[in-house]
């Protein structure tokens, strides 16, 4: 479903940097699909349809440039959390790395959006830590 939203949002925001932004996310989602439902393949199981095809034609903006990165950080940082989620209640290895490794291109990923945000202007820097060694100038 991520990867629809963000293949929604990559024809319609007005930003080059925006739709950079979005599509990267649907090549990142399709990886994770695929590499999941490799596995799910691999078991005999089925894989969930995708939802590429629900996505309209439409280039008109549902909403500005910001509510739409907002949106898809929360979404971003929501599959985090569930990947973490599904990651410490599984009991095989090989899902435990895949979902180690989708967490951390993930939250590269998260980070060069909340980037974007900061670049523009729509969400301040988070605290960062002080540098001790600056400090001491050391």
């Amino acid at each position: 479903m991520s990867r629809a939203l963000l293949l929604g949002f990559s024809q319609a925001a007005k930003s080059k940097e925006v739709r950079v932004f979005m599509v990267r996310g649907t090549d990142i989602g399709l990886k994770h699909i695929e590499a999941f439902s490799s596995i799910l393949h691999n078991n005999n199981l089925p894989a969930p349809k995708h939802w590429e095809s629900e996505v309209t034609n439409s280039t008109v903006p549902p909403f500005s440039d910001k509510l739409m990165m907002y949106h898809a950080l929360m979404l971003i940082n929501t599959a985090v959390g569930f990947y973490g989620a599904g990651m410490s209640v599984s009991m095989r290895k090989d899902l435990a790395l895949q979902y180690q490794r989708v967490i951390t291109e993930t939250q590269v990923y998260a980070e060069d959006g909340a980037n974007i945000m900061i670049h523009n202007g729509w969400m301040e820097q988070p605290p960062q830590a002080d540098d001790r060694k600056e400090l001491a100038r050391v």
